[in-house]
């Protein structure tokens, strides 16, 4: 069905301004954008980034009233739902446009959108490309949305959820709609893409899907709001052609340096990473790269040494504890054996590292915390991140409370000052406590980030012969005593907090 007449604009896809300050682009929007344009709708997205929280509500109002548009749609997570729903009520107030909820906490939990007066309309479940297509075209005020699979609504007082719509084959999607993007904020150093190497860096996708189903995470939950066609593998890959032509337009037009891969399941199988690193050589692209990835999918020289051959220079890691129980758990899927390996390998081949370890994982004991000090004195990472285990909506731990999560808890979810009733260890320590303390000891907080420092020959290469390098400069020079003023003000506001209670 042809799309019907358009308004100024079909969809205005907002980022929320809670995310004002981040330097990720709003890539579900991005890849959203770039399929609806290549069927015929208008889009725009609307990406504030004053430091002003409500100047950003102001300018996003403002643009809603200038575009006119039939349908917004706002993303959200758990992390900033309040946010987001105080925004959909601002618009709601200015607006008659249709508000549209998706991303990965609509997936898991749309009733949290659907409740008696909310300002949410739709919720869009899962991969978004089809099923937004498909309401753009055929959603009308007396229209039937049983018939439009992957959504939940809200009707005679109770909401109701459409059967999942399939998983598509990649090579439908189109080019990120980077046009949509005033690509400048996104053109400036930060250490936040390869992450704490400074970098003028975009995030990019090979592929959709985990097979992993360890029990912090919700991925699992928010890929099975989507029907898997039979034989269709749980990770599907873009067409090679289609990421090396992404990767030349951030190169060739818009003047990145560096990229990083965010697959949940980057070379899960050892010939996609090969067919990846080869495509990349064979392009001629410049970009130096980094990757997450877990531990078992490291596991040759030869792969290490193609890797580095074709422009990676870091790889991060989930290696959550030392504790060969825990990890058992939580259904890593690795084992402490193989994350000594990698990172073993990456230190050989001149690869940085970057661990991410998780505190107040179920069951968590004082033997625990001393394996993962001991793996950690071994592995030697070059960066070190922490965080505390909260219970996510769609996780098995939070299935395993002993009351469900609901909104009025979403608020809490603190991964800095963690609240006693989701304490899942088995300790008793003080976990705020505990977290700075672990913060200093890794250097995560630190009068000097000397990781910031330890890059091979190639990241100093280019960085001098981009045509940032004035930015680059100028960041070095702000950020190293911008990092200590950082240092003494964690010491002010953070460390009294905890030890008060």
């Amino acid at each position: 069905m042809p799309p019907p007449p358009a308004r100024a604009t079909d969809v205005v896809f907002v980022v929320s301004p809670a995310n004002a300050a981040s330097m990720f682009m709003p890539f579900y929007f991005l890849y959203l954008a770039g399929y609806l344009e290549e069927h015929g709708f208008t889009v725009a997205i609307v990406d504030t980034h004053s430091k002003d929280p409500e100047e950003n509500v102001r300018t996003i109002l403002q643009a809603i009233d200038a575009l006119k548009p039939r349908f917004v749609g706002l993303a959200s997570f758990v992390t900033d739902y309040d946010q987001v729903l105080s925004l959909a009520k601002d618009i709601r107030r200015r607006s008659d446009a249709k508000i549209l909820a998706g991303n990965a906490h609509p997936s898991i939990a749309p009733e949290d959108f659907l409740f008696e007066g909310s300002p949410f309309d739709v919720v869009v479940r899962g991969e978004g490309e089809r099923t937004l297509r498909q309401l753009l075209a055929e959603y009308r005020e007396d229209s039937d949305l049983e018939r439009i699979p992957g959504i939940a609504y809200r009707r005679d007082g109770r909401v109701r959820i459409t059967p999942n719509r399939e998983l598509m084959d990649l090579s439908e999607c189109a080019l990120p709609a980077y046009h949509k993007l005033d690509l400048r904020w996104y053109q400036r150093p930060t250490k936040n893409i390869l992450r704490r190497l400074t970098t003028v860096g975009a995030v990019i996708y090979l592929g959709r899907g985990c097979p992993f189903h360890c029990t912090f995470c919700a991925s699992d939950s928010v890929w099975q709001a989507n029907a898997r066609p039979h034989g269709m593998s749980p990770v599907r890959k873009r067409p090679m052609s289609a990421v090396i032509r992404e990767l030349r337009l951030l190169q060739d037009e818009h003047g990145f340096d560096f990229f990083y891969i965010l697959d949940d399941t980057f070379g899960i199988r050892e010939e996609d990473i090969v067919a990846f690193c080869e495509a990349y050589r064979a392009s001629g692209l410049r970009m130096l790269w980094g990757a997450e990835t877990r531990v078992n999918c490291i596991r040759t020289p030869e792969i290490m040494a193609l890797l580095k051959d074709s422009g990676c220079i870091q790889l991060d890691f989930g290696v959550e504890t030392g504790s060969p129980e825990l990890l058992k758990r939580i259904r890593k899927a690795a084992t402490v054996e193989q994350t000594v390996a990698a990172f073993d390998l990456c230190r050989r081949h001149g690869i940085r590292t970057f661990a991410n370890m998780l505190l107040n994982l179920p069951g968590e004991t004082e033997e625990d915390l001393r394996l993962t000090h001991e793996l950690l004195a071994r592995i030697r990472p070059t960066f070190t991140s922490i965080g505390v285990t909260m219970p996510y909506p769609g996780t098995e731990i939070a299935r395993g409370l002993s009351r469900p999560i609901g909104r009025e808890d979403y608020g809490k979810f603190n991964r800095i000052f963690p609240p006693e009733e989701y304490r899942l260890s088995a300790h008793r320590r003080n976990l705020a406590r505990l977290l700075f303390s672990w913060f200093l000891r890794y250097g995560v907080v630190a009068p000097v980030e000397w990781s910031l420092f330890c890059a091979d020959a190639r990241y100093w290469k280019k960085l001098v012969s981009s045509r940032h390098r004035w930015r680059y400069l100028l960041f070095f020079a702000k950020d190293i005593p911008l990092n200590f003023l950082r240092y003494l003000a964690f010491f002010r506001h953070y460390l009294p907090r905890p030890l008060k209670n």
